[in-house]
């Protein structure tokens, strides 16, 4: 079962992806923090994570650093509600994938890009 990390500081957030996530049959862990999320990262694999950029502590790049160092790499897609294309241009050069705008982009929207990068990777 194809295993992804949800990063999100807002907890009905989070449990609204993870909820989503679950019921495409993708196995889901969750970190409210980037810190967080590094320690999980340090202990499992995973297919992909969605990383909401806009968590208390992302005042530092480590997480990327952390992604890099996964075996195989590790897919990020990126949701935020900052819309420029400073931020966009940012996360594409720090290798996420995809950067998908909250107020853009149902959560329909983004489990559907969720299950197209999973599946990418079978």
């Amino acid at each position: 079962m194809p295993k992804i990390l949800i990063v999100e500081s807002d907890e009905g957030t989070r449990y609204l992806y993870k909820v989503a996530v679950s019921f495409q049959k993708i196995e889901v862990e969750e970190a409210e923090s980037l810190e967080e999320a590094i320690a999980i990262l340090k202990n499992h694999k995973f297919d992909l994570v969605l990383l909401d950029i806009m968590t208390s502590d992302f005042d530092d790049l480590n997480i990327f650093e952390e992604l890099k160092k996964a075996k195989d790499g590790i897919p990020v897609v990126i949701v935020s509600d900052l819309k420029n294309s400073s931020a966009m241009k940012h996360a594409s050069i720090l290798g996420a994938c995809d950067y998908l705008v909250k107020s853009e982009n149902s959560v329909g929207e983004i489990i559907k890009k969720v299950r197209s990068i999973v599946n990418e990777g079978k």
